[in-house]
């Protein structure tokens, strides 16, 4: 029990202690000629950014425009640089399932998509914080080449660049 009641008084006892502080840097004395001293205050910013995507895009026969956002937030960027986001479609924009295939549109903020596979879908500048772009997704089901009951896919990849 002397033992534990020594611990908790030395540490008790430590926690009271004041904290060392270094002190670097111009010292000044009642013998100094200059009687006054400056300190650098410095923050570096570190580039980032958060980009949210489209988690997923399902039609149904009834549900053939689906709107979706994506969404940068928290951008920090070097002077001069730009985020910029492009998409690609692993199938050129076509839902594919066996030898069937159904084509979709990708609409970006109500202008249609070029006639490219990869192109650039959002640019935020440096000195800008966040941007959104509004994607719509749109098939015309009813002019399907649907030739199986299936699940008909496509792959969208989203490339994050700084230029």
């Amino acid at each position: 029990m002397k033992k534990i009641t020594a611990v908790i008084l030395s540490v008790v006892l430590a926690a009271g202690m004041p904290a060392q502080v270094s002190a670097e840097g111009t010292t000044i004395t009642q013998g100094s000629k200059d009687k006054s001293g400056s300190v650098n205050i410095d923050y570096y910013a570190d580039v980032s950014y958060e980009v949210t995507i489209p988690a997923s895009v399902t039609f149904t026969d009834t549900d053939t425009t689906i709107e979706r956002g994506l969404q940068v937030r928290n951008v920090m960027l070097n002077e001069g640089t730009s985020l910029n986001i492009n998409v690609t479609s692993r199938n050129d924009f076509k839902m594919i399932y066996k030898d069937g295939s159904i084509d979709y549109s990708l609409i970006i903020n109500k202008h249609a998509r070029p006639e490219k596979n990869n192109f650039n879908i959002l640019t935020v500048a440096a000195g800008e914080r966040s941007g959104i772009a509004t994607l719509d997704f749109v098939s015309d089901l009813a002019k399907a080449e649907a030739k199986f009951a299936g699940k008909y896919t496509d792959t969208l990849t989203f490339t994050v660049s700084i230029d």
